[in-house]
C-alpha cells in the first residue's frame, strides 16, 4: 500500500458518514460509527492495499443495513467504488435476513455465515478478520469493564454464543486454503483467546 493521503479511501468515509446506520445493531457492540475507521486503521498496519481498506470501511455500511436498504447500498458502492470492492463487500456480508427480509436469529445467521466463507476470497478475509479484529477488541474492553454478563446485547445466547462465534471464525479462517493474511489471523486468535480466558 502507498503511504499518504488517498481520494478513495476519503470518499469511502464520506460514503460511510451518509449512508450509514444511526443507531447501533441489536445484537452489535454500539461500534457505530466508529468501525468502518478501526477496520481501516487495522487493516492499514497490517500493509493492506487500498481496495482492500476501501472495501473495510464499507463493509460495516451494506452489514449493518436493514434488509430493504442492503441491496440499494451495494449498488451504491458498486457505482461508487467499482466491480471490485463490491464483490469483495458481498463476500462478507452476513446472512441476517431471510428471502422475505426478516431478520432471522443471531446464532443461524452466523453459523451459515461460517458456511460461506469458505468461497471467499483472501482479500475479502482480511476485510473480515479485520472487522472481528475491532469486535473482539472491543468487548473484550468491555467485558473488563462491565463484566462477562454485558455480552448479552451482543448475542442473545451472552458469552457462550460469543465465544462460540469466535472460536467458529477463527477456526473456519485457519482452515481455509488461502486464509487471510496470518498476522491478521493471529491478532484474531490471540485476542479471541484472552476473550475466552475471561469467560473461564
Amino acid at each position: 500500500m502507498s503511504h499518504g493521503y488517498s481520494d478513495r479511501i476519503a470518499h469511502a468515509f464520506a460514503f460511510a458518514a451518509k449512508h450509514g446506520t444511526s443507531r447501533p445493531r441489536e445484537s452489535g457492540t454500539g461500534s457505530w460509527p466508529t468501525a468502518p475507521a478501526n477496520v481501516a486503521v487495522i487493516l492499514a498496519r497490517h500493509g493492506a492495499e487500498e481496495t482492500a481498506i476501501v472495501a473495510g470501511v464499507l463493509r460495516p455500511v451494506v452489514n449493518d443495513a436493514e434488509a430493504p436498504r442492503r441491496q440499494i447500498l451495494l449498488e451504491k458502492v458498486r457505482e461508487k467504488f467499482g466491480e471490485r470492492v463490491a464483490e469483495l463487500v458481498g463476500q462478507v456480508l452476513e446472512p441476517r435476513f431471510d428471502s422475505r427480509g426478516k431478520q432471522r436469529s443471531w446464532e443461524v445467521a452466523r453459523m451459515e455465515f461460517l458456511s460461506s466463507l469458505a468461497g471467499a476470497e483472501t482479500t475479502a478475509l482480511d476485510v473480515l478478520a479485520a472487522h472481528e479484529i475491532y469486535a473482539c477488541g472491543a468487548l473484550l474492553t468491555d467485558v473488563r469493564r462491565l463484566g462477562p454478563e454485558y455480552l448479552s446485547t451482543y448475542a442473545p445466547g451472552g458469552g457462550p454464543a460469543v465465544r462460540r462465534w469466535f472460536d467458529g471464525v477463527v477456526d473456519i479462517l485457519t482452515r481455509h486454503p488461502t486464509g487471510p493474511r496470518p498476522a491478521l489471523l493471529g491478532e484474531l486468535r490471540q485476542l479471541a483467546g484472552k476473550l475466552g480466558g475471561l469467560l473461564d
